[in-house]
């Protein structure tokens, strides 16, 4: 037999063994759902989904070309213009899924060029997602007024800079069967949002001075009309003034049954909409709570624990920390800011766990308010708290937080000594002496680990003395430096073994 013939016949065993391979068994549409989702989600900003991408699985074998060219739906994902072409002749009629958030400097003549091929397919669209300048979306919003988008679920419209006093304005969106909205920067009628009864989730941010922030009564209409809302995020920056329009009495609570994650950020005066909402709404089932004050307002803070210490037992708090209970509470301490972090992760923009961040004015505002959440509020989880204090300068005197704030913290389990925290005497020597209510029991008797950002034994001789005595008097409390390395005791020469 010729070398030729060699060459033929161990080609065919091996597609007759690559035939029989568990992969080449299975239905089409599983086999082409499997390469699909190899590409990573839609809309990745890391590693985003491309045609190219997709046509280099083609080339793995004949049997993946044939799959997924049997598979229009496949390559109806766009996330460059210049896939846009292909991609619209290749998917044939099945849906088109346009996000190009990674394209640069938008402006109006390369949105007109990159939108020509899939303007003609706007029935197909459903989901558009967009980064753009104000003149191009203005300009943009008008082109989606004339289009016929019936099938569009998913729209994503965010303007990443300010106008000039031009506002881009999309109204009608009822006309869409939506299921997800996100609109920053984008003005609308929000009475119309109200009537997305199907819309799943919903996030507003207002980037820049003018745009119409929804009122109390509007933000309460678009509740009470989008009942299956699984998602709420507003954001809400300080050029938007205070709502000052009549809150709904007490007793009118508003029940949202379906809501999972909420996140209030960026909120800067009391009379917002945030503030109010996180007061009046009830959501049994959130699993996701995030509110953060913005941080140039130091007074915030305050307001924002008020509401959350109100003890409402259908508050969306209390739901929250049942879903959580038993936790630890990572929280985070620096001069103007406390954050509190439990089971808290970011998973496709849905908040799971528990996130806070409170502006406060000083060192000691910061202690009470960490008293306030956690005693009151939050309960008594394994607590780990990280202290930090802000540098030192020639006008501003920044004391070091006094330890006995820690009397209020009896849950306190882990203790990290931070970044510029000069008084790590102090606190040594205050977990040395005994609590107020138990003579034989120490301060901070659940404390198990203490974290040195700087080395201990570098110190002064009375933090090294003051170190000693704690190895001495709890020894069950483990020590670790900066690198998170343990060390059980003080070598006499002052460095670590």
């Amino acid at each position: 037999m010729t070398s030729t013939g060699i060459s033929a016949r161990i080609a065919r065993v091996s597609t007759q063994r690559n035939s029989l391979l568990p992969i080449h068994r299975l239905p089409l549409e599983l086999l082409a759902y499997i390469l699909e989702t190899s590409l990573g989600p839609f809309g990745s900003l890391t590693y985003p989904r491309t045609i190219k991408r997709l046509l280099a699985l083609t080339t793995v074998s004949h049997h993946w070309k044939d799959v997924l060219d049997q598979s229009p739906a496949v390559w109806g994902w766009i996330d460059t213009f210049r896939d846009a072409p292909f991609a619209v002749q290749k998917s044939q009629q099945a849906p088109l899924w346009i996000n190009l958030v990674n394209e640069k400097e938008l402006d109006i003549p390369k949105l007109d060029r990159g939108f020509a091929p899939l303007l003609p397919h706007s029935r197909r669209w459903q989901s558009l997602h967009l980064l753009t300048t104000a003149p191009a979306a203005t300009h943009f919003t008008y082109v989606l007024d004339s289009l016929s988008m019936p099938n569009l679920q998913d729209l994503d419209l965010v303007v990443n800079s300010d106008g000039g006093g031009r506002h881009p304005r999309l109204d009608n969106l009822n006309r869409y069967p939506l299921r997800r909205l996100v609109l920053s920067g984008i003005n609308t009628s929000w009475d119309t949002v109200a009537a997305l009864t199907q819309l799943r989730s919903l996030r507003i941010g207002d980037l820049w001075k003018g745009n119409a922030w929804p009122s109390r009564d509007q933000m309460t209409n678009i509740l009470l009309g989008c009942i299956h809302l699984e998602e709420l995020a507003l954001s809400c920056f300080e050029n938007n003034p205070a709502d000052v329009s009549v809150p709904p009495p007490p007793l009118s609570n508003i029940h949202l049954r379906a809501l999972r994650s909420l996140e209030l950020t960026n909120i800067v005066n009391t009379g917002q909409v945030a503030l109010w909402l996180l007061d009046c709404i009830s959501a049994p089932n959130l699993s996701g709570l995030s509110v953060r004050g913005a941080r140039f307002n130091r007074r915030i803070g305050h307001p924002i624990a008020s509401i959350l210490q109100r003890q409402r037992i259908d508050s969306p708090l209390q739901a929250v920390i049942a879903s959580i209970r038993g936790r630890p509470v990572q929280v985070h301490m620096i001069q103007h800011s406390c954050q509190f972090d439990s089971a808290h992760v970011l998973k496709r923009e849905t908040h799971q766990g528990l996130q806070l961040f409170l502006p406060e004015s000083t060192y000691e505002d910061t202690c009470q308010r960490v008293i306030d959440i956690v005693s009151i509020i939050i309960g008594d989880p394994p607590l780990h708290l990280h202290i930090e204090k802000v540098a030192q300068t020639a006008r501003s005197v920044n004391p070091d937080p006094d330890p006995a704030f820690l009397l209020r913290l009896p849950s306190l389990s882990v203790l990290r000594i931070g970044w510029g925290v000069r008084n790590v005497e102090a606190f040594l020597r205050f977990l040395c002496s005994r609590g107020p209510g138990d003579p034989a029991e120490y301060c901070c008797p659940n404390l198990t680990e203490i974290h040195f950002w700087e080395a201990p034994w570098s110190g002064s001789k009375m933090q090294r003395e003051a170190l000693n005595q704690l190895q001495e008097k709890r020894a069950n409390i483990a020590l670790y430096d900066g690198e998170g390395r343990h060390f059980s005791h003080l070598p006499n020469d002052g460095r670590n073994l």
